[in-house]
């Protein structure tokens, strides 16, 4: 998720004991610090995405129940959107409601601003009535208002910039946008919290992306390394997408003398950032975080030793049904859902998604009548155990609450730190 799709996080040091941090993502709603608009929607809201009255969708017999995915399924950050898009089918595997099957309708959002709203008008000419996704902030920004002229209900397991749900217009929230991911702010705040206390540094090097993602969780971890007490040494050194070569970068890193990089910003390019840095005797040490776009098993199999020791944060936890998308995943796609970044957040998207469905959905005739207007009324309202954990929304559609977790890479696996 804001921004682009992946993101994960590396870093240097010894091992040490973690702390899990328990976030309230209401608390999001800014691009740079732990504030920003908590407005929830409001009744102009759900009159301009015509929700303020019945909306029917009827379903032919024999037809069936078409609910979208947009996810990155090309280019660079297909390793993320890829698994994200698989996790979210798992959940409607043997799913009828009210005898009419699911269909999913896949659609490539590139994780950009452009590739998200051309995967939107696809997602709804194809008629869908429910969509999961888009999976980053950027792509998210620039589909909001597709989604919502339509009506249709849309969940992302992984946008994570705070002004998606407070945006700059008069109805305030988009009322047909939710979210299941931790926050950039929350994110950025427990890795702020990690260094300082469990880590003992104090002098950090910020290093992001220019998108959404990147220059936000960027912004939220500067505002709150220095709550801390920390001291930024150097101020954002933005790069662009595709950039394979950071020695510039690495040698501005070199004069500040920080005692951790921190990198906001995707496995694609911490790969190339992390072999450089580990291959300049004056850097080579340096502890390293990175944000969640950086947990990916590419970084792995991409830096290889350079990856060694590197910290990485991944926002979200294991609820009880954690162990039912597992087996679900691995059974379909041969994979192993522990290393799915953001993959049980798309199962529980879903999964919400489908629970308001067997709740709404009427069968007239042989035929089945869906209510939009109901349809988001109920995923407003959901409270289950998922994958993740406790699934709940404020009355903005972020999610009511989270946990972040910290990683390490050791002998080239990523070791879940425990919480202190």
């Amino acid at each position: 998720m804001r921004v682009r799709g992946h993101r994960s996080r590396i870093y240097l040091a010894f091992v040490a004991i973690v702390a899990m941090a328990a976030v309230f993502a209401a608390a999001c709603g800014g691009d740079d610090d732990d504030g920003g608009s908590t407005a929830g929607f409001s009744d102009a809201g759900y009159k301009t995405a015509g929700l303020d009255k019945a909306r029917v969708v009827t379903i032919d017999s024999g037809a069936a129940i078409k609910i979208g995915i947009s996810s990155a399924l090309s280019g660079d950050v297909k390793g993320l959107g890829v698994p994200i898009a698989d996790s979210a089918e798992v959940a409607g595997d043997g799913v009828t409601i009210k005898g009419f099957k699911i269909e999913w309708v896949r659609e490539d959002d590139l994780c950009t601003p452009e590739g998200g709203p051309a995967a939107a008008d696809r997602l709804i000419k194809a008629k869908i009535v429910a969509a999961v996704g888009p999976i980053c902030s950027g792509g998210t920004r620039a589909s909001l208002a597709a989604f919502d002229k339509e009506g249709i209900t849309h969940i992302s397991p992984s946008a994570t910039s705070g002004d998606l749900t407070s945006p700059t217009r008069a109805e305030g929230p988009y009322v047909t946008f939710f979210r299941v991911p931790v926050l950039n702010a929350d994110e950025a705040a427990a890795q702020a919290k990690f260094i300082r206390e469990t880590l003992k540094l104090k002098k950090a090097f910020v290093v992001n992306d220019t998108d959404d993602y990147g220059k936000d969780l960027a912004a939220s971890f500067q505002t709150s390394f220095k709550a801390q007490g920390g001291e930024i040494v150097g101020t954002p050194e933005g790069y662009e997408k595709k950039t394979t070569d950071f020695k510039a970068i690495i040698t501005k890193i070199k004069a500040a003398k920080p005692d951790v990089v921190y990198l906001a910003g995707f496995y694609a390019e911490a790969t190339p950032f992390l072999q450089q840095l580990r291959a300049d005797p004056d850097t080579k040490a340096l502890v390293f975080m990175g944000g969640d776009g950086v947990k990916n098993d590419e970084l792995l199999t991409g830096a290889k030793d350079a990856a060694e020791g590197a910290y990485l944060a991944l926002p979200g936890g294991q609820g009880s049904q954690f162990a039912a998308y597992k087996s679900k995943y691995a059974a379909k796609y041969k994979g192993d859902a522990e290393t799915v970044t953001f993959g049980a957040e798309a199962y529980d998207a879903a999964t919400a998604i489908l629970k308001a469905l067997e709740k709404v959905a009427v069968e007239k005739s042989g035929k089945l009548e869906i209510d939009l207007k109901k349809l988001n009324e109920e995923i407003k309202k959901s409270n289950f155990e998922g994958a993740s954990g406790v699934i709940k929304f404020e009355s903005n559609g972020n999610r009511a609450g989270a946990i972040v977790r910290f990683f390490q890479v050791k002998g080239g696996k990523y070791v879940e730190l425990p919480a202190k």
